[in-house]
């Protein structure tokens, strides 16, 4: 997000939605809307009070909010988003704000968080079945 690839970023979030949801992915979903609370991120916030702009950043902080369960980073992330009109902005269509990296690297980056979460997945399945044998 903070290098404006809000279109990646939709992306990505989305593509999580479809994997298991851990208290690790949680946790860190929490953390990021805390960093997005952060200093740090004070230029991307400004950036929410041009919907027609940056329709993707939205649509992604929307994504993130609808992952999280109801908890202190929902309640801030919900109330930021409703202080800038989320709903009526996700219904507008614009030009994705990725300027700074090209559409091939980010689906290549995409590609491989994709990659990334199969492994992990295997990765635990096949650790619980360690631990399934062990406990037998």
């Amino acid at each position: 997000m903070i290098a404006h690839s809000y279109q990646h970023a939709s992306d990505v979030i989305h593509a999580l939605g479809s994997y298991e949801m851990t208290e690790m992915t949680l946790t860190g979903l929490d953390k990021l809307v805390q960093l997005l609370e952060s200093p740090v991120f004070s230029a991307l916030r400004l950036e929410l009070v041009q919907p027609d702009t940056n329709p993707e950043l939205f649509r992604s902080l929307a994504g993130i909010l609808m992952l999280l369960p109801q908890s202190e980073a929902f309640t801030l992330l919900r109330n930021r988003l409703e202080c800038v009109g989320v709903v009526r902005a996700a219904e507008r269509t614009s030009q994705p704000s990725s300027d700074l990296v090209d559409d091939k690297t980010l689906k290549e980056m995409l590609q491989h968080f994709n990659q990334v979460q199969t492994q992990h997945a295997l990765k635990n399945l096949k650790l619980s079945e360690t631990q399934s044998q062990n406990q037998q």
